[in-house]
């Protein structure tokens, strides 16, 4: 009878440890250098003439004017979407300019749009 319970809890004990160890391998793009620094219009100018591929799933620091934004999305130069970090939120007004870090997961041409995730505001020093 105790074999029958020991060998019912070993199975919930690996996938405790599993998601333990999946969970901690997470990278953390917020604490990671940007490998580019620019502009927006530039950013999105390099991925329309296909010279910036090699971006996809790097962090890049960007500045560009808040074209619009929504409680989940801030939109830069009518064409960088940018989702915030989890936890962190960027409440910009239209038409600011604003300093930002985040992962470029995704250019779209049919749409114009790129995307980049795990954004956070930058301090401009």
């Amino acid at each position: 009878m105790n074999w029958k319970i020991v060998r019912s809890i070993i199975p919930i004990i690996a996938l405790c440890a599993f998601f333990y160890y999946t969970k901690s391998m997470q990278p953390d793009y917020t604490s990671k250098n940007p490998v580019l620094t620019t502009n927006a219009s530039e950013l999105f100018w390099r991925f329309q003439m296909n010279e910036a591929n090699e971006l996809i799933n790097q962090v890049v620091q960007i500045d560009g004017e808040v074209t619009g934004f929504d409680s989940i999305l801030v939109i830069l130069n009518n064409s960088v979407i940018c989702s915030p970090e989890k936890g962190k939120k960027i409440q910009p007004r239209i038409g600011e300019n604003i300093n930002i870090k985040g992962r470029c997961i995704s250019y779209d041409d049919l749409l114009m749009e790129l995307r980049l995730d795990h954004v956070i505001l930058v301090d401009k020093n």
